[in-house]
């Protein structure tokens, strides 16, 4: 037994030698963002995972898993290791390492476009760096990398909001490394959007921060990025002077890396940064109109050109690009034509499109500028549509937040003014006292303090006043906030729902052991909520156009007795089986001045809570003569007396498992309101519930009164 334990003491004094030289050997490594040759690579790796399972401790595992994981990069397997990593760093507490692991996985499902993989390994960082009351740098790494995904998906407006809740945290904390991270992802939204004159300004704040801030991992390659990215939205903004200087600091930068690389071995990284920095150039005389230094340029830049850059390459897009508005500035439209359509194999913007269509239309191809166009308008609308538009109403009101802070700020400057004033004020009063045997100056102080006094009352009261109006924006905004979240929550849900239906049911379809009467179940199950999704988006939109004006009605005189046939034929294949549709009109022919289509909505809403029973439309005339009342009375679930008062807010929902997200009503009472009506609920009606619309009419005996078809 002794012998047993010599022994073992002996293994692991041996490793413990070797991992202490192998950690002298692989630190110097890692400092690399670099790794080794393949052969060399595949080498080391071998070498590593034979001495993983040797490990005496779970401590000494780290700086092996740390090193195998960097070698494997964006493999599978760098997931595994980068997995053990947090693991065992986790079990030995050593937190630093476990950020780093979590970091890692991040980039990992970022640079794979994997959204739920990415919130997950955020939401890990946050709870510890909660748990531990701490914000690491590695937080607002994870979650500028959130914010960047939801930009590439198209989110602009949850990317902004993001954003910017990591900026307002990293500023309460005066964090200067979150605000870098922070303004670079700012930086990258407005680019994004084409506010290019924003996003330099974001990234010069980033480039400032960076000067300050001593414990930033590879500062110099993370300098150069960012000038990079100024750089390119500096030289759409045809600023010169600016764009000129910006230039010569991005060259200045490149030529310092330039030696670290050559020490390295690495000559392939810094060549495309040249390759990128020519490529600007390019385009930056291009932009004046200058041919000849934009050839002698675009020729410097095609000397950095290499065939191991993958297609679609950021860098060989960018080149293409500038190739090919050289080519056709310079008549060479072939050529022009040739390099646009390498870019527009891997990617489609905007700008790239508009570019060839404009040279194909100038040689009256119109049959493929036509398709152009289409295809235009279609990636502009998306930009500029209603994500955008909401993108932008988002920006104003950060900012009107931002003024009201600085509001804030000035209020309670003012307040500490009125404390020095009442303090003067006591002084006086105090020197008065001193000098009651002056009564004739006393009597002279006296008015003035008393006129000084009102004054500041007044000053109070005008500031409190404004105390009381700030609040009150305050709460509107906070309540704005709420409103918002409950909507994405809600559509989260509401489109997850039935999308995973479609996925589900369309992967059966194809399957060669589904029969023909399951394929038309699962048909069924694909269309009921593809209309699911379709009732939702369209909902959301009517919302979204009603509260901008651009929603169109189309309103004309129309006989009601029609309008409500109409509405029930549109709604007759959505009731339930067992469930009655009955329809009591007047006996008048009633003439409404309203949009016939929008008068579907209450119908519809009716049927979708009632699953037994009755749902009944009726109308009758007011006392007046001059007013219908139109009635929709349902059998179904009913609505709660408590609940009344707030069933036409937005996103207010009875019951959770009933789809939508609780605009339905709203969208009817904005309708109401443009057809200069009344909607509201019949409290006095228990069997279900009965909704109420009041419109003005007509009575026109001329018009002829057709049957009644229920």
């Amino acid at each position: 037994m002794r012998l047993k334990n010599r022994l073992n003491n002996w293994i692991s004094i041996r490793m413990g030698m070797v991992i202490v030289i192998f950690l002298g050997v692989s630190c110097g490594s890692m400092r690399s963002s670099t790794p080794p040759p393949a052969k060399d690579r595949l080498t080391e790796i071998d070498s590593l995972e034979r001495l993983l399972p040797d490990c005496p401790t779970i401590a000494s595992t780290l700086p092996l898993l740390r090193r195998l994981a960097f070698l494997y990069q964006q493999q599978s397997e760098m997931k595994v290791y980068n997995e053990r990593l947090y693991e065992n760093a986790m079990a030995v507490d050593s937190i630093s390492v476990a950020y780093l692991g979590l970091k890692n996985l991040a980039e990992y499902y970022y640079d794979q476009s994997v959204r739920d993989s990415l919130e997950y390994y955020c939401s890990l960082v946050d709870s510890i760096a909660k748990a531990r009351h701490e914000y690491p740098n590695v937080l607002f790494d994870v979650k500028s990398l959130s914010s960047q995904d939801l930009l590439w998906l198209g989110n602009y407006e949850l990317a902004m909001s993001e954003a910017m809740d990591l900026y307002r945290l990293a500023s309460n904390l005066d964090h200067r490394y979150g605000l870098l991270r922070c303004s670079e992802t700012l930086g990258l939204i407005y680019q994004r959007i084409r506010r290019d004159s924003d996003a330099v300004v974001s990234f010069q704040e980033s480039l400032d921060l960076l000067k300050d801030i001593k414990d930033v991992p590879d500062i110099m390659d993370t300098k150069v990025r960012l000038t990079s990215y100024q750089l390119e939205s500096s030289v759409r903004t045809k600023q010169y002077a600016s764009t000129e200087r910006i230039l010569g600091q991005y060259k200045a930068l490149l030529d310092e890396q330039y030696k670290i690389y050559q020490e390295k071995n690495d000559l392939l990284s810094i060549k495309r940064e040249y390759w990128l920095l020519y490529s600007f150039y390019t385009s930056f005389y291009l932009s004046q109109g200058d041919l000849e230094n934009a050839k002698r340029s675009l020729d410097q830049a095609s000397s950095y050109a290499d065939s191991n850059w993958v297609e679609g390459d950021y860098a060989i897009n960018t080149y293409l690009t500038v190739k090919a508005r050289y080519h056709k500035a310079a008549g060479d439209i072939p050529l022009a034509l040739h390099c646009i359509n390498e870019v527009l194999e891997t990617e489609r913007l905007p700008e790239d499109i508009q570019f060839k269509a404009d040279i194909l239309k100038e040689q009256g191809q119109l049959g493929e500028v036509m398709a152009l166009y289409d295809e235009l308008y279609s990636t502009l609308t998306k930009r500029r549509g209603t994500s955008f538009l909401r993108q932008v109403n988002q920006l104003r009101t950060l900012h009107e937040l931002h003024e009201k802070e600085l509001k804030e700020t000035e209020l309670k400057e003012a307040g500490q003014r009125i404390a020095r004033k009442q303090d003067l004020l006591i002084f006086i009063l105090s020197i008065s006292v001193v000098l009651l045997i002056l009564l004739y100056v006393l009597f002279l102080y006296y008015r003035h303090l008393r006129s000084l006094k009102n004054q500041l009352q007044r000053e109070k009261e005008l500031l409190l006043e404004s105390q009381r109006q700030l609040i009150k924006e305050k709460t509107r905004a906070e309540e704005a906030s709420l409103m918002k979240s409950a909507f994405l929550a809600n559509m989260s849900h509401e489109v997850r729902t039935p999308l995973n239906a479609i996925v589900g049911f369309s992967g059966l379809l194809v399957e060669p052991s589904t029969d023909e009467e399951e394929r038309k179940e699962y048909s069924s199950i694909i269309r009921n909520n593809t209309d699911l999704m379709l009732n939702l988006v369209n909902d959301v939109l009517d919302l979204s156009r009603m509260e901008t004006g651009d929603l169109h009605f189309d309103i004309k005189d129309h006989l009601l007795l029609v309008c409500c046939q109409m509405a029930l034929e549109s709604v007759r294949h959505r009731i339930p089986d067992g469930v009655k549709l009955t329809f009591s009109p007047a006996g008048e022919p009633i003439v409404v001045h309203v949009d016939n289509l929008r008068l579907q909505q209450l119908l519809t809403n009716a049927a979708k809570f009632t699953e037994k029973g009755e749902i009944n439309l009726s109308f009758q005339l007011e006392p007046d003569r001059k007013k219908v009342c139109i009635a929709v009375t349902d059998t179904g679930a009913g609505i709660p007396l408590e609940k009344q008062a707030t069933i036409f807010n937005r996103f207010e929902k009875l019951d959770d498992y009933k789809p939508g997200v609780g605009l339905g009503l709203s969208i009817c009472l904005l309708i109401a309101e443009r057809l200069d009506g009344a909607l509201f609920i019949d409290s006095s009606y228990t069997d279900g519930a009965r909704f109420v619309l009041i419109l003005s009419c007509e009575i026109d005996s001329s018009i002829y009164n057709p049957p009644i078809e229920v």
